[in-house]
């Protein structure tokens, strides 16, 4: 889960990354959050600019979602488990090498 600013160049920077990430593993999902205030007919606009396969929703920076609370930076992404915990919180831009290396550490963890 990966929340987002439109006008962020660390945010812009790692659409491409997480794009190609989620389009390579079948077994997980990127979704994006745009924190921002920006109208649908914007964020369409941006989105045909800089397309991305995976899901973006709007929030509303004044009630972000409970589980998560306020980003303290962007972009912010929360590695999420498939029992639903957060397994890793990345504040800053990253890559899918630091995506697969989180997976790596979780799956260690758990299994011994």
């Amino acid at each position: 889960l990966n929340f987002f600013f439109f006008f962020c160049a660390p945010c812009l920077k790692e659409m491409p990354e997480l794009d190609a990430y989620d389009a390579k593993h079948d077994d997980l999902d990127v979704v994006c959050l745009a924190y921002e205030e920006i109208t649908p007919e914007d964020m369409r606009a941006f989105l045909e600019q800089r397309p991305v396969n995976y899901p973006i929703a709007i929030v509303d920076v004044y009630d972000p979602p409970a589980a998560f609370g306020t980003p303290r930076g962007l972009p912010m992404t929360y590695l999420i488990a498939p029992d639903g915990r957060v397994a890793e919180r990345f504040v800053g831009p990253i890559t899918g090498v630091d995506l697969d290396t989180a997976i790596k550490l979780y799956q260690r963890a758990k299994s011994g």
